[in-house]
């Protein structure tokens, strides 16, 4: 049997929760206002359907063009050994939005350790040891090109050690 509970003579409540990603040039509310109707429309044998909105956060788009991207884009080459593939993913920070409006010239980096297949944000997520060492030298090679293009003086030189292919 579903997880639920008896309620107020209703025979059975059960109270599924819905994450929805919403899509670069939709808006959050729009895209919840959607699937509910979406969803209450669809009830079957007569029950009835509520819906409790719990959060929003409106897609955050970056350009992924500029100085900074084109630094560790460099250095996530370097460290890979070959050309990087850019994707976009559903998800979103909501302070990312919060960033971009405050700060509109700024470059947004955002970027994780995660590997295909290892199953991100779930009980069983894992990451191999090779992704974190990748992810820890691209970085560094980031803050040296980052440094090298700055007027900023130059501090002591960054030497860095390519992890084991």
């Amino acid at each position: 049997m579903l997880p639920g509970h008896w309620h107020e003579g209703l025979p059975y409540v059960r109270s599924p929760g819905i994450s929805l990603p919403v899509p670069p040039g939709a808006t959050a509310i729009d895209a919840q206002d959607a699937l509910v109707k979406h969803v209450c429309a669809r009830v079957p044998w007569h029950l009835r359907c509520s819906v409790e909105r719990v959060a929003s956060g409106d897609p955050f788009v970056c350009t992924c063009k500029g100085r900074d991207h084109e630094a560790f884009k460099a250095g996530l080459e370097e460290s890979y050994g070959k050309p990087i593939a850019t994707t976009g993913q559903g998800g979103s920070i909501p302070l990312c939005n919060v960033f971009q409006h405050t700060f509109p010239d700024a470059e947004i980096l955002l970027y994780g350790v995660e590997v295909p297949g290892r199953l991100i944000h779930t009980p069983k997520e894992s990451v191999a040891p090779s992704e974190i060492e990748h992810i820890a030298l691209a970085e560094a090679l980031f803050l040296r090109g980052y440094g090298a293009t700055s007027s900023e003086p130059k501090s002591a030189d960054l030497t860095v050690k390519p992890p084991s292919q």
